[in-house]
């Protein structure tokens, strides 16, 4: 299964549970994901309309794609969140990022903070 570098790829900047993220339908490697940032994949539903319906750390079947986060997302104990594609998932305006232009948009809460 091949995986692919964060730091060469454009990703979609979407709103997944209300949070800015990064999606792109390929599968990431969690080693080019800098520190700070969260990779986690996602799963499409079983119907066949191609809509993202869960989240999880890791997905072999039904993969939708892959999404980087600026804060952790809490998953349940099964380690699956269950998302309603319509209320939880915003692909927004589809602006296309790289890693670095989400970690400038989007700083580390510290680093906000320290500049008040």
């Amino acid at each position: 299964m091949t995986r692919y570098d964060a730091g060469c790829e454009h990703f979609s900047e979407i709103k997944i549970l209300g949070k800015p993220a990064l999606f792109h339908d390929l599968r990431i490697d969690r080693n080019s994901v800098p520190k700070g940032l969260y990779l986690y994949e996602v799963r499409y539903d079983d119907y066949g309309f191609g809509d993202p319906v869960q989240i999880a750390k890791g997905i072999v079947v039904n993969h939708f794609g892959s999404i980087i986060t600026r804060s952790p997302l809490k998953l349940p104990s099964d380690g699956c969140l269950d998302i309603d594609p319509e209320k939880d998932w915003d692909y927004g305006e589809g602006n296309s990022l790289t890693v670095k232009e989400f970690l400038e948009k989007y700083p580390a809460k510290e680093n906000k903070e320290r500049e008040r």
